[in-house]
């Protein structure tokens, strides 16, 4: 269940335990493939880590604080991916983890959250064509297309992982 007793979900020793552990999982799989995890195509398999939402709202600050912590260690476009991916992130989860609440089919709350995660990716599109020192428009939109279709693989293949992981795990606990 999800905790009553903090806006984070974070409300004792286990839960902060688990949060921590899924915010390295997801440092560890984007900085081991960063190759994949970071320029205009990304396929970011640890984005698998976002269905979590919908199972409980503390994976919102232990997703959100590994993609902080994997951005600092391996982004190439520095400060203004750890606080665009960072924010770009809280604001998705947030989504989400609020949309999960009127729907009750977990395979749709993962569909609804993968269409959420390709839509916020227009940041991320936003923040490369301003990097890009580019025509800004032409950028944005062949960034959107890109990144979108990586966070789409990512979020498809993750949402079967997490599903098939959750028939045998318990994440709302």
């Amino acid at each position: 269940m999800n905790s009553k007793k903090r806006v984070s979900g974070v409300s004792d020793t286990r839960s902060m335990v688990l949060a921590a552990l899924i915010a390295a999982l997801y440092v560890v799989l984007t900085t081991v493939l960063s190759a994949l995890s970071f320029g205009p195509f990304q396929i970011r398999l640890s984005e698998m880590f976002n269905h979590l939402v919908v199972f409980n709202k503390r994976y919102i600050a232990a997703v959100t604080l590994g993609v902080f912590i994997a951005n600092i260690i391996a982004s190439p476009f520095g400060f203004l991916d750890i606080a665009t991916g960072t924010i770009q992130t809280l604001l998705a989860l947030l989504v989400m983890y609020w949309l999960s609440k009127f729907v009750h089919n977990r395979i749709a709350q993962m569909t609804i959250n993968t269409v959420v995660a390709v839509f916020f990716m227009c940041m991320i599109a936003w923040e490369i064509a301003i990097v890009s020192k580019t025509a800004f428009w032409p950028t944005f939109w062949a960034n959107w297309l890109s990144i979108g279709w990586g966070e789409l693989v990512s979020m498809i293949f993750g949402g079967v992982v997490i599903y098939l992981l959750s028939l045998k795990i318990d994440f709302t606990k």
